[in-house]
């Protein structure tokens, strides 16, 4: 090859370099882009967190013993001896479970990975690996998952590297083992590995509602659950749509809340709403919220309760906590104490087309610390049944569109309620 003259071996140097400055400004453009888009759907706190909450009146309160007449949870033991409870999925570490039909859906694991079933089968790798970017400290993970009405896209709500909370969708394509790659629709920063909430369901009316925690410390000392500024400690109401920007909006008949709220909140003054489904019947929505030390709770909200304070942390439950229950705040429905292995509640679903006419029309749930199988009628005799039937580690609960009913169990993974 001929050797370049020096002119010539100038020119092609400098060609060189203008052509890197090119590209390193173009990518260096599209990351501060990308950045401020991102910013667009970023809460970030601008109050200064607490020096060390473990001064905080919040926590005092919270190490209190519980008084004594709190309402007790004290079921009806039943037999069911014709339903049973079979492993359909082998997963330790199952979250959550999303059916596009009976035959094929996805499958959540806390650490990140997402993976796709057909007819029965779980496909050997994961559809979705956010594993790298997800933090799985305490109360930490992937959460919550659900699909859209028109059934193009898969919803996650994990928490990433950074431990804030982050709403992503995935668009679902006909070939199985495929995915597209997640657009995020929210983030959410959450202030330590506590209480970060975790669930979305899409409503009746097509609109996303997503559940935050109060983001932690016992008692709440960040004052989330009041504060109608910011998205935790509140359930959100959003319209969403991954192909336009903003990805998700505030609904548009969400309530007003006055000046400097967070338009985006349907309800507030929640701890932990770690799960909540809608009654496919009646439109409620049933929203059970984890307590602080002494109250689990259950809350049915219509669709014209949107607004309403359930109380945290001036409340736990019916329970006086900074405050005492009042006119302004919406009681719970259903409520009972920590006692005889009870702890966090874990909801649930209204049955329908019941295997077993002790579960027809009647809200199926459990609490993770004892993991056998209840039954609430919401008449006034406010009864539950609880079925001989348990898992180890119950953190949600599913149903598929041939209204089977399924229990996620994080120890194991999800095993259906069958009849013999």
């Amino acid at each position: 090859m001929a050797r370049l003259s020096g002119t010539t071996r100038f020119a092609f140097v400098l060609a060189v370099a203008i052509t890197a400055i090119a590209l390193l400004q173009t990518s260096d453009r599209r990351s501060f882009r990308s950045d401020s888009l991102r910013k667009e759907i970023w809460w970030q706190s601008e109050h200064e967190s607490p020096s060390n909450p473990q001064d905080s009146i919040e926590f005092s309160l919270s190490n209190e013993k519980c008084p004594p007449d709190l309402p007790s949870l004290e079921p009806l033991k039943v037999e069911t001896p014709d339903l049973y409870l079979s492993l359909v999925f082998e997963l330790p570490g199952a979250t959550s479970v999303a059916f596009l039909n009976p035959e094929r859906g996805f499958v959540a694991e806390r650490t990140g990975l997402v993976f796709e079933f057909q007819s029965g089968r779980l496909l050997a790798d994961p559809v979705i690996d956010l594993s790298s970017q997800t933090s799985v400290e305490m109360d930490q993970g992937l959460l919550g998952m659900t699909i859209s009405p028109d059934m193009r896209w898969l919803y996650l709500n994990r928490t990433d590297s950074a431990g804030s909370s982050v709403v992503t969708a995935h668009e679902i394509t006909s070939t199985p083992g495929e995915i597209g790659s997640g657009i995020e629709i929210i983030v959410v920063d959450q202030p330590s590995a506590m209480h970060n909430g975790g669930d979305l369901v899409f409503g009746p009316s097509g609109d996303l509602f997503v559940s935050f925690g109060d983001g932690g410390g016992l008692g709440d000392p960040y004052g989330h659950g009041q504060d109608l500024s910011t998205p935790l400690g509140a359930m959100l109401r959003l319209t969403v749509d991954p192909t336009k920007w903003p990805p998700h909006e505030p609904a548009s008949d969400n309530p007003d809340l006055g000046t400097d709220s967070d338009p985006r909140i349907w309800v507030n003054g929640v701890r932990n709403p770690f799960r909540f489904s809608f009654d496919e019947t009646t439109g409620d929505l049933w929203l059970t919220d984890l307590g602080q030390q002494c109250v689990e709770e259950i809350n049915i909200l219509d669709p014209s309760e949107g607004g309403g304070n359930l109380g945290w942390n001036l409340v736990e439950g019916s329970r006086p906590f900074l405050g005492l229950p009042s006119q302004l705040l919406r009681a719970p429905d259903f409520e009972y104490r920590h006692a005889r292995g009870r702890c966090a509640i874990i909801g649930g679903l209204v049955v329908y087309g019941a295997l077993d006419p002790i579960l027809e029309g009647r809200y199926l749930f459990t609490d993770m610390c004892g993991g056998y199988l209840m039954a609430l009628d919401r008449g006034p005799s406010e009864q539950v049944f609880e079925l001989p039937l348990r898992v180890d580690q119950p953190v949600a609960f599913a149903r598929d569109p041939a209204n089977n009913y399924y229990v996620v169990d994080l120890a194991n993974g999800v095993w259906q309620l069958r009849s013999r």
